[in-house]
């Protein structure tokens, strides 16, 4: 997901709980017979969110989402962790993302200076915390040997700190892909398995990930990354559709009379400059694929009943609050 997307996940996910869309199902208080029990619970938290992480909350690692490499190919200089994270007792990782395919293709590059420079920086600033996620998810497949050598370079000059990496959902292993899970497996720490958009902004409308769709990835990822590696993550958003694109594509000079035709347009405007417009009002009907609390522990029961003992969500400050009291961390 890239920043924007992800700012209107948030926005979103306000709505609906204005909406109280799931009032009907009396989520603030469900009654589970016990916990769901986990060994690692991962959670995302934005830059300029910490305090959306409560310290009793029950996570053994903190994803620290901070800003993107910028356009000068810098990862720039991030918080201490005592400023934000002053109590929090679990590890916390630094995250670092790119938002461009041609970016990403530069800085693995071996023949170019900007790779030694952005791994120097990224463990640079990794010195405060407990380790580095590399959330690059534009890596092209023909970038696939630039990609895993930048990933051992790092690994070697972390020096003992955790490197992991969070990376698409996969249903098999490609002929060719730089997000290959058994090669990866052999290189960092933790796989983190983004198993959500498995429907999107532009796609047909679907839920983030069928309970279906997300079993069949976790059944494949646990063939190819050992046990202790592999953390299946989960969402803390939904998404919504409508069934009109009028408003949001550009016409065709010659189609822009059939556009008036349909909509029976008669609201035309001339401006004293001379520019034209007309304007018409369209009803829309909006779908929306959201989760419970009850269905997201129901998400989290089947990977438990599957052997995956690691869990990660996207993200801390969007899910209904409640929800952390009906799991634990138990080795």
């Amino acid at each position: 997901m890239n920043r924007k997307s992800k700012l209107l996940f948030s926005i979103l996910i306000f709505c609906l709980s204005i909406l109280n869309l799931n009032s009907q199902e009396s989520q603030d208080s469900v009654d589970f017979p016990q916990k769901l029990a986990f060994k690692e619970i991962w959670g995302y938290v934005m830059i300029g969110e910490e305090s959306s992480l409560l310290n009793d909350y029950p996570i053994t690692d903190v994803g620290y989402f901070v800003n993107a490499v910028n356009n000068f190919s810098d990862f720039v200089s991030v918080p201490k962790r005592s400023e934000r994270f002053p109590e929090f007792k679990g590890r916390i990782h630094l995250v670092s993302s790119v938002d461009s395919k041609a970016q990403t293709h530069l800085l693995l590059d071996p023949k170019l200076k900007l790779r030694d420079k952005i791994i120097k920086q990224l463990v640079n600033e990794c010195k405060d915390y407990d380790g580095l996620q590399i959330d690059w998810e534009l890596v092209m497949k023909e970038d696939d040997e630039n990609f895993w050598n930048f990933l051992k370079i790092l690994k070697k000059r972390l020096k003992g700190k955790m490197l992991t990496v969070a990376i698409p959902a996969r249903l098999k292993t490609l002929e060719r892909d730089a997000y290959d899970y058994a090669k990866l497996s052999q290189i960092v720490d933790k796989i983190i398995v983004m198993a959500y958009d498995e429907h999107w902004s532009t796609s047909v409308p679907g839920p983030v990930a069928s309970f279906a769709w997300g079993q069949k990835i976790a059944d494949y990822a646990k063939t190819v990354i050992p046990e202790e590696k592999l953390v299946m993550g989960c969402h803390f958003y939904a998404r919504a559709w409508n069934n009109e694109d009028v408003g949001r594509k550009a016409y065709r000079m010659y189609k822009v009379e059939d556009l008036v035709k349909a909509n029976k347009v008669k609201n035309f405007r001339k401006s004293e400059d001379g520019d034209l417009s007309f304007t018409f009002d369209k009803t829309t009907r909006v779908t929306v694929f959201y989760d419970t609390i009850e269905s997201t522990l129901q998400r989290c029961g089947k990977y438990k009943e599957s052997g995956i003992n690691r869990l990660s969500f996207w993200r801390v400050g969007q899910e209904i609050p409640e929800f952390w009291n009906e799991l634990e961390i138990r080795d």
